[in-house]
């Protein structure tokens, strides 16, 4: 009784959760096509670049929530260890990269002001030595992580083709405009495409009951 009831209160719960996701698609694309395109210090010390980083903030948190829901639907739906690997691989990833978002809101606004000169050297902070290797790491992560996982809720039918193909394409365009290799137009891009696919992947949790 107690496992029906627990199951009874996860599956209600879904919903809200797919809310978060399609929040984050939101706000993820919104962000992303008002982020300046360099981050000098006047820049960075910006109420914009302080309100584009909250915008990053929520889409990061409400992707973390729509993984979890997606998680739990999927294990219902006899999910494997590869499933697993992938969906921690992304929740890890985003954890990783809330920490990078939180000193650019908190910190380096300030940091810009009183000690322009470290900005000016370091940018929005992914180049400073240490993270321009857990950067890059993170990364990677995100991109096996999301394909991974999308591919495996794909495969178990927890969402609809259409949604994971989505998100599978998006995060190969984010990662790849993220890499660096690419102009920004495509880091505009990507964030809009897997955006989309935060989006579609919350529908999925909001319209669909396992």
């Amino acid at each position: 009784m107690t496992e029906v009831s627990h199951r009874s209160v996860s599956e209600n719960l879904q919903p809200y959760a797919g809310i978060c996701g399609i929040i984050g698609g939101v706000a993820l694309s919104a962000a992303y096509l008002t982020h300046p395109s360099s981050a000098p210090p006047e820049t960075v010390a910006s109420t914009l670049w302080i309100w584009v980083h909250v915008g990053f903030m929520a889409s990061l948190v409400g992707g973390i929530f729509l993984l979890m829901a997606l998680f739990g639907r999927y294990s219902a739906n006899r999910g494997n260890l590869v499933g697993f690997i992938g969906f921690a691989l992304a929740v890890v990833s985003l954890v990783f990269v809330f920490g990078l978002d939180y000193a650019e809101i908190f910190i380096f606004p300030t940091m810009a002001v009183e000690f322009p000169l470290v900005v000016e050297t370091y940018g929005d902070g992914t180049m400073m030595p240490s993270i321009a290797f857990a950067f890059p790491a993170t990364g990677i992560a995100f991109v096996i992580g999301f394909i991974l996982f999308s591919w495996e809720l794909m495969r178990t039918k927890t969402i609809s083709k259409t949604a994971g193909w989505l998100t599978i394409f998006g995060t190969v365009i984010f990662g790849f405009g993220l890499s660096g290799l690419a102009p920004m137009i495509v880091v505009r891009i990507g964030s809009v495409v897997f955006g989309a696919g935060l989006i579609a992947l919350g529908l999925s949790l909001i319209r669909k009951r396992s």
